[in-house]
Formats: C-alpha cells, structure tokens, sequence
C-alpha cells in the first residue's frame, strides 16, 4: 500500500498492466494524469480531436488485439470520443477510455462547472456496458485491474474508468489490483459431434467467417477444405485467410447476389461473426435449416439466426475439433463434388463484385499490384464510403495476415485516416493505407497534422466524388431532388502539404501504384487525391 495521487495509481497501474502508449489531448481537468503518464514512461500520441484519439485506438486495438487507451477531460471531449467507442462497441474491439468526471460532491442538478456533465456516466453507459466511476484514489488501481479483466475475457469490447475530477490530484492509500487472465471456453465434446454429424452429410455446405474467428485462420481453411465448403467473410475478416483461395468467396456481405449466392445451402457453420445486417445486407440473410454457430458470446448466439448446433467456445478451440470429427464421417467423393459448386459460387461472386465496383476497378487494381509485392502485411484502413464497400472490401484481394479495417457496426464517417494512424504506430512494419471519401476524410483530415508531427509513416487515399455520393444515389432512387449532399471541398493536396504531409494528384491504376510505392519511400505521411467515375461523381459538381 502507497499514498499516491489519483493520478499515480492510474499511470502505475497502467505501466505495471502492459500499456505502452495513450491516445489522447490534455485539459485543465486531467493535467495530473498526463503528468504522470509521462513520468511512468508511456508514450503520449497527441491527436487534434477526441474522436481521432479514439479512432487511432481502436485501430491499434483491431491491428494487435490489444487493449489500447484514450484519455480525455470532461464533458465535451468524453462526448467527443463517445462516437468512436461507439464503434469500438459495435464492432467488438477493446478500447477504454479514461477520463474525469464531476466532484464526489458535485449537486446533481449542476451548477455550472466547467465542461459540466450532470451524469457523464449515464452518458457512457449508453454505449458501453463497462463503466467504473471510482469514489477514492486509491480505488483506481482497482478499477484498472477489474476493468482489464472484464476486456480481455471473452468477447472484447471497449469500456471506461471515470475518475471524479477532485481524486486526480488528492492522495490515498493503494495498491496494485493486476488484473486476472479468464480462460477461454473450450468447445463440449459431445456439442462438436452432434455438429458434425449434423453437417458430414451436407451437399451444399457454406461457412460464414467473423473477425471472432481471427484467432482460427488455418483451421477455417482446414474445415473448408474437408467440406468442400465455400466460405464468405465479414469485412473485418478479411486477412484471416488469402482471398485467392479457391474456396474463399471473400468479403461479399455487400452484394445485391447474396442470396443467389447462399440458394440451395443446406447447412451454414457460423463462426465468430454476428451475422449483422451492417456485414450482410441483402436481409434477411437467407439460412438453412441446419446452422452451426461457433461462438464466444452465449447472448449473441441467440441473435440474428435460429440455431440449431450452438457450440459456446473460441473459435480456434472448437474448429480444430470439428475438423477432426468430420474427416472420419466425410468421403472424398462428397468433398470434391461440393468443391465444385462452392467454386462455381465464388465465380458468380467474383463477377458481381466486378461489376459492382466498376468505378473503383483501377483503385483495387494498384492495391492488388502494391499487395503482391509487399514484403510485409498490408492493412487497409477504410472508412464508410461507396470506394471502400463496393470497391476494395471485394476487389482487394488481401492475403493471410493483411488486414482490413473497417467501421461496419456503427458506419462512422472520418474512421480510415485516425485507424491508420493508430495501426502503423501499433504494427510499425505492415504497410498503411487509408482510403476515405472526399466527404467522409473532412470528418478528421486534422489528423493528418498529428501524423506529421508523430512522423507516422501512412498514406492517406481521397476518392472524390465531389460530395456524399451513396447519399445522393439514395435520394435520386427515392425521386427526390438531391440536396445537401454536393460539396465544394478543398485542394487536397495543397491542404496535405499545408499541414506538412505531402500531397499529389493522380489519375489511373498506373500512376495511382508509383505514388503508393513512393508513399512508402516517405518518412511521414502522404496523401493521393484521385477522382472516382461513378454514377455519383458525374452527377457532383466537377473537380
């Protein structure tokens, strides 16, 4: 037991817990933490915004899987982040967010304290399931230690510690709380036979693959290829296997065909993925009769399928078994017979995802062509806009290990540049590429400024359209005169090279790769302006 402010237990606790660096801006109501975050030797990214420095979190957590930190002052910049825990939160991915709150003995109905929030915590609790409001200093290695051990048992998901602002500098007693490693639930024997004798027979077997199942790569291909089973991804679950396999129809959530592509399925073996409407959009999702769902979460079995074969375990821990158990109880004549149609449906998926993304073909050409001759994983940081989910979610061909981040659950807009940024500090050797829209990229183009200032090696590519393009195609299919949705930005690359980035203009898949190669010869970050030819951009105000 020590006598430490409010502030020292936290940045001791952190240190003695792994945590390396934290995302985050300070205040007049923290000053204490970022003081002693600096002494205990954790690094400090400044971002230029509270939703950046959650963003940038949450890619760094999606890129190792670790718990990454944002820490903010009160009110308006808790409120700030809230958007992106929001998406940390739909998306399953383990950020906590650290911030002050009012007085212990704050009246409740305020009295006008700076950034006052009546009940901040109420206002996180709103999105989060884990809050912890601490009530002395010393409670706050506590907190530290419960908190991590809630996220980083089971499903992950972010949370947040709320220190009332008048502990941060008082002093009490304390000691460290180091938090608790929960095993993983291993897969019930008896569950995984009854699962494979229900499926050893299927004639037209589909296996859809989550970013739960991250931590199951070779065995999802193990399985696949016992069966003869096609596998479609969920877009953050890109990279879990190579997209060339033949038997991986990729990340084809977003295709109008879906349901062509699932008819006649006779069984589905669901693992590690919500099967959410934000992944798979055609709805409803068309299922089989017999459906095998592989998962950690015993709520989120029950939700968007009627299962028949629950199996309450990691994914890893349950596939490899259920390999097993179908390799004596499958023949070889099956197998190859079901190859074969799985493969005639990557075929038609292939197709539809071409003509879909149409208008982004050079994009995913010079991505494909950058991929192939990386030496190191690439990690795409996408954002919500017609280039990323019609255009590289299935027109990228990503290899195992590569990754592709993107903002499904929540389709926040300024995700691509903040994520990227967060990854290459969290993965210094992987290649960063973020792509945004025209529109979405001004939600956060000030980040830019933070990773040159941090020297963060990222390329930043702009699609234009010339405004909110998916928006206005929604308005004219609904026979309403377009409105709000053209936009005069800016000169892109003269505003990457104002804030001291470089900045350039291209056009075609030729020149589009020699900028990306010269990206990477770049000690800071580059932005690549190119224009999109699409339905949207030709009705939008040119360039």
């Amino acid at each position: 037991m020590v006598d430490l402010t409010g502030g020292a237990h936290l940045a001791r606790a952190l240190k003695a817990e792994g945590i390396t660096r934290v995302f985050g801006i300070p205040g007049t109501h923290n000053l204490e933490i970022f003081a002693q975050l600096s002494a205990h030797g954790i690094d400090i990214v400044s971002p230029r915004h509270e939703q950046g420095a959650g963003y940038m979190a949450d890619g760094a957590a999606r890129s190792t899987g670790e718990v990454n930190v944002v820490v903010t002052t009160t009110g308006p910049a808790v409120l700030n982040a809230l958007t992106a825990l929001l998406q940390s939160f739909t998306d399953s991915v383990p950020v906590l967010l650290i911030c002050p709150g009012m007085p212990l003995t704050h009246p409740g109905r305020g009295n006008g304290l700076l950034h006052e929030v009546r009940d901040q915590a109420a206002a996180l609790r709103a999105v989060l399931t884990e809050v912890h409001r601490v009530t002395s200093p010393g409670e706050v290695s506590l907190a530290v230690g419960q908190t991590l051990t809630a996220m980083r048992a089971g499903r992950t998901r972010p949370a947040a510690i709320e220190i009332p602002l008048d502990l941060i500098e008082a002093t009490g007693p304390g000691s460290l709380h180091p938090s608790i490693a929960r095993p993983l639930p291993t897969a019930d024997p008896h569950a995984v036979d009854t699962a494979a004798e229900a499926v050893a027979e299927a004639q037209r077997p589909f296996i859809i693959a989550g970013a739960g199942a991250r931590s199951a790569g070779p065995a999802l291909l193990d399985l696949a290829e016992t069966l003869g089973a096609g596998i479609i991804l969920s877009s953050n679950a890109k990279g879990i296997i190579d997209d060339s396999e033949p038997l991986c129809l990729g990340a084809v959530g977003v295709l109008d065909s879906l349901p062509e592509l699932l008819d006649g399925a006779d069984a589905v073996i669901a693992i590690g993925t919500e099967l959410a409407p934000s992944d798979f959009w055609p709805e409803p999702l068309p299922l089989p009769e017999t459906v095998v769902r592989i998962d950690i979460d015993e709520v989120q079995m029950l939700t968007n399928a009627e299962v028949t074969h629950p199996i309450l375990a990691d994914a890893a821990s349950a596939t490899t078994p259920l390999v097993n158990a179908l390799r004596s109880r499958r023949s070889e004549a099956t197998t190859r017979a079901v190859a074969d149609w799985a493969e005639q449906k990557k075929a038609a998926a292939t197709s539809a995802a071409e003509a879909a993304g149409r208008p982004w073909a050079d994009l995913c050409a010079a991505l494909n062509s950058f991929t192939g001759s990386a030496d190191s994983p690439v990690i795409v940081a996408a954002d919500s806009t017609m280039a990323c989910y019609y255009g590289v979610q299935t027109g990228w061909s990503a290899r195992a290990g590569d990754r592709f981040l993107y903002p499904a659950g929540a389709g926040t807009l300024g995700y691509g540049l903040p994520a990227g940024i967060g990854a290459k500090l969290a993965t210094a050797s992987a290649r960063v590429i973020a792509i945004e829209g025209d529109g979405g990229s001004m939600f956060t183009i000030a980040e830019l400024a933070a990773a040159v200032q941090a020297q963060v090696q990222v390329t930043l590519v702009i699609v234009d359209n010339g405004g909110y393009g998916e928006i206005r195609n929604e308005m004219a299919d609904r026979g309403d005169e377009p409105s709000g949705v053209v936009l005069a930005g800016p000169d892109f690359p003269a505003l990457a090279r104002a804030m001291g980035a470089r900045g350039v203009h291209v056009d075609g898949e030729d020149a589009l790769l020699a900028a990306l190669h010269e990206a990477d010869d770049n000690a800071g970050p580059t932005l690549i302006h190119i224009t999109e030819r699409s339905r949207a951009g030709e009705a939008m105000l040119p360039r």
